[in-house]
């Protein structure tokens, strides 16, 4: 139902007011505007400096390291200025444009002093001195997936192997390390996101963390519920251990969305709920895979579909009438 139907059936049942009907429209209209535009300009910027890129690396050969030079910061200077003047100037759209067209600028200004004068470092070096360099770049920005980026960008500056060690060692036993590691990447997105509620006005850096840090959370969880809890317990030897990850899957899943009924957020408990069953899904399909190699299989692989449907929209309406969500 589009939200002009919408107002039009709330002002028949006297919910809504005729003025109040028109200030919600407006608001609407004009903030679906701005992300259209905002997103056309994030989207030119992209464009333009992928492009200014290939234009410059089909000419390289021809070009003398002087005017290499001269040309990079010429080109870096006239960028800085205009998103100085869109930031004055409160140009919201033009301010995305620039400011990544800044940002990557500045790494390819890196990697041109970089060979002009044969600087030894690896990426490590190169990404802390792009992200260090471009951060102002980025905290202006109000692009959440721009400021995800730099996150990306400053983590894979330092060493992270610790975190391949320890899914290696998680790949081949499942113990108490996976709750603790999956613990602190929860609290650690907390952290990032009770920051936010503070820095949201000025910068979307800690939104970013905090969503790439649960995004993690998820991924490790879900991997985790994969490799060892979809065999068969009936004749695994470590049928333990599949029950505990199991559990573990299910105990993240409640607990997210026990957080989604405390903060009154439906989207996120749907979310959950829907992820929750398509594990289910997956654990049936583990259980009964051969049954997909036939007409049966996917008779009843359709009917588990329509079963989770039904299970989700019983179990949202029924939190509804709870009073949960407003």
């Amino acid at each position: 139902m589009s939200l002009q139907n919408k107002l039009t059936r709330w002002k028949e049942e006297n919910l809504l007011t005729q003025e109040q009907c028109e200030k919600i429209l407006t608001f609407e209209r004009k903030r679906t505007g701005n992300t259209f535009w905002h997103t056309a300009f994030i989207i030119a910027g992209l464009l333009i400096g992928l492009g200014i890129c290939l234009l410059i690396a089909s000419n390289w050969d021809a070009l003398g390291a002087v005017v290499k030079i001269v040309g990079d910061f010429a080109i870096l200077g006239a960028l800085f200025y205009t998103t100085w003047w869109c930031v004055i100037h409160e140009r919201k759209g033009l301010k995305e444009l620039f400011a990544i067209l800044s940002f990557l600028m500045i790494g390819a200004t890196i990697g041109l002093l970089g060979q002009v004068f044969n600087l030894e470092g690896g990426w490590q070096s190169f990404a802390l001195a792009w992200a260090l360099l471009g951060l102002p770049f980025v905290v202006v920005s109000r692009a959440l997936f721009f400021n995800l980026g730099w996150v990306c960008l400053c983590f894979s500056a330092f060493d992270m192997s610790w975190i391949g060690k320890i899914l290696k060692h998680l790949w081949k036993t499942f113990d108490g390390s996976a709750i603790i590691f999956v613990a602190l990447l929860c609290l650690l997105s907390y952290a990032g996101k009770k920051l936010d509620e503070t820095a949201h006005p000025y910068t979307l850096l800690p939104k970013a963390f905090s969503k790439l840090v649960l995004w993690l959370a998820y991924i490790f969880t879900w991997l985790l519920g994969l490799h060892w809890g979809t065999r068969n317990f009936l004749h695994s030897p470590d049928w333990l251990t599949v029950i505990i990850a199991n559990l573990f899957v299910f105990i993240f899943f409640g607990a997210r969305m026990f957080l989604a009924i405390k903060t009154q957020n439906l989207i996120s408990f749907r979310r959950n709920a829907i992820l929750a069953e398509i594990y289910i899904f997956v654990l049936f399909a583990s259980c009964f895979g051969s049954l997909f190699l036939s007409g049966l299989g996917f008779i009843a692989g359709g009917l588990a579909i329509l079963g989770l449907i039904y299970a989700l929209r019983r179990t949202s309406r029924y939190i509804r009438t709870m009073g949960e969500f407003k």
